[in-house]
């Protein structure tokens, strides 16, 4: 749903800002998390300086809103068991991924419910222009959000995939726990098919008894169409 978002002291409603390498989403939720209202902006927001960022974010600053959610994309994750972590190792869990960037902010949230942490880094200039806009809000990473806010805990197998362009975000929950937390770029429907299928390979799914709930693929009705050919699946939005 594409609409504009009212100027006006709305602070019985939540706003995300969501943000990413090409701009940012503005989405309005009521007290029941039905969505009302959402905007994009374009913008090259993790290659300009904070300053940029927080001119254009300024004016989403003024409305009143009774909660305020700030989560990012990053490709740069990963998830450690609570068990496991320190704050300050969080850098060094992200250096068994990819080498460390200099720009770039490392930042972790705790999700309870999982009894995981998601660790995280994201441009400095982002971070700087989200902490002097909103000090007292957390950063979230797009895939702790997605974790702790719709995938449920569940006794059943299933499979989470979440459609960001040309990327999908995937949650394998086998057993009760998680098994695996991965992203994959695609070109074409089977591209996201072939790596969808091959997790059920590997990981020794059963198809005929697992789960699978594709998101945010309203915009995108032919990798459903194509999964549909040899899996059974379930839409929905985040």
């Amino acid at each position: 749903m594409e609409q504009p978002i009212e100027s006006t002291t709305i602070n019985q409603y939540l706003l995300t800002i969501r943000i990413g390498s090409d701009g940012y989403n503005l989405s309005v939720f009521d007290e029941s998390s039905i969505l009302l209202s959402s905007k994009k902006v374009a913008a090259s927001l993790f290659s300009i300086s904070s300053d940029e960022i927080i001119k254009l974010l300024t004016p989403e600053t003024q409305l009143n809103y009774r909660t305020l959610r700030l989560i990012c994309e990053s490709e740069i994750y990963t998830f450690v068991p609570a068990l496991f972590f320190k704050p300050e190792n969080a850098t060094d869990f992200l250096q068994f991924l990819s080498k460390p960037i200099k720009s770039n902010q490392v930042l972790f949230n705790r999700i309870p419910q999982w009894d995981t942490v998601n660790v995280f880094s994201i441009p400095k200039t982002v971070h700087t222009a989200l902490t002097h806009l909103f000090p007292d809000v957390p950063v979230e990473h797009h895939l702790g959000y997605f974790l702790g806010e719709r995938v449920k805990l569940q006794s059943e197998n299933s499979v989470s995939i979440a459609v960001r362009s040309n990327v999908m975000d995937v949650i394998v929950i086998s057993g009760g726990g998680l098994q695996l937390i991965n992203s994959y770029s695609f070109n074409t429907p089977e591209d996201f098919t072939y790596y969808t299928l091959n997790l059920f390979d590997k990981l020794q799914l059963d198809t005929e008894n697992c789960n699978v709930v594709l998101y945010n693929a309203g915009k995108r009705p032919e990798l459903q169409k194509t999964l549909e050919l040899y899996l059974g699946v379930t839409t929905a939005e985040y």
